[in-house]
């Protein structure tokens, strides 16, 4: 915080703090009021700069969400009926709980509610609570637990279907589905139809996977979404599972329709970013409480990705004459979806929670 002297006017544009990525952390003001609180009692400008630990222990944490979707099939073991209900805990950084907060005004349940596929019957409902704890939204907000159910519970229907998932999904979408976004009319349809087949094609996804050797066991697994029904996002996982259970990423194959691509650069960056953010989360990132307390405190309790164990993150881009439809939040939700299915077809176990645990996939 700065006097109000004209010499500290003239040098505000010398004084920048480098705040770095947050993710949306920086939209709560916590941290502010606390900078002002200590620059009033001594009259003087004040940098706060919280450790790891106090910031992991005192954190705008991701909201929990709990996802129930059952299906109707017909004689072809096509859904026809899906009922997806939801039930999440509010953002905090936005503001206290409302209870009477009316889910179609913003659209949620994201992921539930504008599902790419066509149904002969839907139904979708969100039950928000108040948040136990300070939350904050996910990157890509509140997609990510909504796609995780809708995109596994589908390969649960091929499976019992007897239907390839990415056949399935191809089947289920509309054609030309247009959908209305301000003045433009887009063929959602075929955009998310164009990005899964573009998947498929660079993944291999008919080829024989790799032998097991080591007692590692090898799959494949897919899945979509449309953001806002505007970026259109598909991707594929390639994963193993050791013995004990452990899950290795080894490949993502990403397709994409987000519009006119202004920097390609900058888009296969987001995208590699995104993956290997929703893998961290996927597989490692859970916040447990105890005694009213943060249990973890740095990346030696909460294990984000490392080099070491990240996977090759291919993007291919679907041309188009349509505007920019951004790409920042966009990789994330179908990543996680993408590698459990994957997990299901590498050890016929199906996971349905974040993060993963190994111990219940061992052999």
């Amino acid at each position: 915080m700065w006097p109000s002297s004209s010499a500290s006017r003239r040098n505000r544009s010398g004084n920048v703090t480098l705040a770095g990525g947050a993710f949306g952390r920086r939209l709560a003001h916590d941290y502010i009021i606390k900078a002002v609180e200590i620059s009033r009692a001594i009259g003087k400008p004040v940098q706060a700069i919280w450790t790891r630990e106090d910031d992991m222990r005192h954190d705008m944490y991701q909201p929990g969400q709990v996802n129930r979707i059952t299906a109707g099939l017909n004689d072809r073991g096509l859904p026809i009926a899906w009922r997806h209900e939801v039930a999440d805990f509010n953002l905090s950084m936005f503001g206290p709980f409302d209870p009477a907060f009316k889910p179609a005004a913003d659209g949620d349940p994201w992921g539930g509610y504008d599902t790419p596929y066509s149904f002969a019957a839907l139904d979708v409902t969100l039950a928000l609570a108040e948040a136990p704890v300070p939350t904050g939204a996910w990157r890509s907000v509140s997609y990510p637990g909504a796609v995780l159910a809708r995109e596994c519970f589908l390969d649960e229907v091929a499976l019992a279907s007897g239907t390839d998932p990415l056949a399935l999904r191809l089947e289920l979408l509309g054609s030309p589905g247009m959908a209305q976004v301000g003045s433009l009319s887009l063929p959602n349809g075929d955009r998310l139809r164009r990005v899964l087949e573009l998947a498929a094609d660079r993944s291999g996804w008919t080829a024989p996977l790799p032998a097991s050797r080591d007692g590692r066991r090898h799959g494949r697994g897919i899945a979509c979404n449309g953001y806002h029904q505007r970026t259109m996002v598909a991707q594929v996982a390639e994963v193993s599972v050791g013995e004990a259970g452990d899950v290795k990423v080894h490949r993502v194959v990403c397709a994409v329709d987000c519009g006119q691509v202004i920097n390609r650069s900058g888009l296969e960056a987001q995208f590699e970013g995104g993956v290997i953010w929703a893998l961290s989360a996927a597989l490692t990132g859970e916040i447990t409480f105890a005694d009213g307390a943060t249990r973890q405190s740095n990346f030696h309790d909460f294990p984000v990705m490392r080099m070491v164990d990240a996977p090759v993150v291919e993007v291919y881009v679907v041309p188009s004459t349509l505007r920019p439809f951004g790409i920042g939040e966009q990789p994330v939700p179908a990543v996680a979806p993408a590698v459990l299915n994957a997990i299901h077809a590498a050890t016929g176990r199906r996971i349905r929670h974040y993060p993963v645990g190994g111990g219940e996939l061992g052999s």
